[in-house]
C-alpha cells in the first residue's frame, strides 16, 4: 500500500511507498520518497506500530485544533518524518534520512503545505493499522 501526502504538487512531495507489515508483532517497512526544492530522496524507512498509532492520534488532534506535531521515527537511528501545524494552518513537513555506512550520507528536508493534508494523511495511515481480513 502507498500513503501519499496530498500536496497536489510534484515538488514538494512526500510518500510512503510499498508499505508492508513485517509481522504481527513487528513494525512496518516502506520506501520513503521525498522531493523538496529539487532534492530527491528514495530509501528504506521503518517504523513501529506504537509510533504509527501515536502519529495517527497526533495528526487527528492537529487537524481538529490546528496545533501540535506528529512524527514517525526509525528506532535506534536518526531517521524521521515530522509534521508541525501552526494556528494559521501552515503544515511544516520535515525529516532526516541517514545512511549508516563507511561513506555515510544524510539528507535533511523541510517544506510547507496546508492543513488540508492532515485528515487524509491520518485516514491513510489508519488504514495501514487495520488488520487484514483473511
Amino acid at each position: 500500500m502507498d500513503v501519499v501526502l496530498r500536496t497536489h504538487t510534484d515538488d514538494p512531495s512526500l510518500a510512503f511507498r510499498r508499505v508492508r507489515r513485517l509481522g504481527p508483532a513487528d513494525g512496518y517497512e516502506c520506501e520513503l520518497h521525498v522531493r523538496s526544492a529539487g532534492f530527491v530522496l528514495a530509501r528504506s524507512f521503518w517504523f513501529e506500530p506504537s509510533d504509527l498509532a501515536a502519529c495517527i492520534d497526533d495528526l487527528r488532534i492537529m487537524d481538529r485544533d490546528l496545533a501540535g506535531a506528529a512524527e514517525l521515527r526509525t528506532r535506534y537511528e536518526d531517521n524521521f518524518v515530522r509534521f508541525d501545524v501552526s494556528a494559521r494552518g501552515v503544515v511544516t513537513v520535515s525529516g532526516t534520512a541517514t545512511e549508516y555506512s563507511a561513506l555515510g550520507q544524510s539528507l535533511r528536508f523541510a517544506f510547507e503545505t496546508d492543513q488540508t493534508v492532515l485528515r487524509p494523511l491520518a485516514e491513510d495511515l489508519a488504514a495501514l493499522a487495520r488488520p487484514v481480513a483473511t
